[in-house]
Formats: C-alpha cells, sequence, structure tokens
C-alpha cells in the first residue's frame, strides 16, 4: 500500500458565513468524503454601498477545502458549485489547484476490547 497519492486536486471554496457545513454535509452523505476542512475568515466586499467611499464591506466568510483524486475533482468541483450556491450572484467562489503529491494519513483501527473483560468504571 503506498502512503503517497499522485496527481491530487485541491479544491477551494470561499462561501457567505454558515453555508459550509450544508456542503460538508453532503459531501459525506453523497460522496462519502469525509475531510473536508473548514475556517472562517473575513472579507471585504467589493459591490457594497461603502465600496464608493473606497471602504469595504466587511464580511465573515467560510472557506471549505479538500483534496480529492484527479478522476473525482470535475465530479465533486460541479458539485459543491451547485451544492453551495454558487450559481448565483453573490453566492461565493470556488477553485481547483494541483497537488502533486500528497501524504496519506489514516487513524488505527480502535483495539477490540476482549470478551470476559470487566470494564472499568
Amino acid at each position: 500500500m503506498s502512503h503517497f497519492q499522485l496527481d491530487a486536486k485541491q479544491i477551494v471554496c470561499i462561501l457567505p458565513k454558515g453555508k459550509a457545513s450544508m456542503v460538508e454535509q453532503g459531501l459525506i452523505e453523497d460522496h462519502g468524503i469525509h475531510d473536508a476542512n473548514f475556517h472562517h475568515a473575513r472579507g471585504v466586499g467589493k459591490f457594497s454601498a461603502l465600496s464608493a467611499k473606497g471602504l469595504g464591506e466587511q464580511q465573515e466568510k467560510t472557506i471549505l477545502q479538500l483534496v480529492v483524486s484527479k478522476e473525482m475533482a470535475e465530479t465533486i468541483f460541479e458539485y459543491i458549485y451547485f451544492r453551495a450556491g454558487l450559481d448565483q450572484p453573490h453566492g461565493g467562489l470556488v477553485y481547483m489547484a494541483k497537488v502533486p503529491k500528497m501524504a496519506l494519513m489514516k487513524l488505527p483501527e480502535p483495539a477490540e476490547q476482549e470478551e470476559g473483560a470487566e470494564s472499568s468504571g
């Protein structure tokens, strides 16, 4: 078993606050992808009332990131695009980049409890 994946793709999606968890849940349920991550940031909107004065409006954003095989990349990219509502104005943006080599990490299976062993508690 190889400990690396070659030619993967990283998908990054910048969304309005509150949308990433719905997209992440869909990735789990519809595609079995459990390793997407999201975090929060602040962004400056270009098309706001304050932009005419040279100031952008501060808005909280959510950034969703995941890495998938190149074979799945287009399918997952399209899924995120429509699930997140990026086809709507001000829905956010998504982009994809090549990842030449990625280390594969997996948590070990939990140890089986021996039959007949008394539980402490």
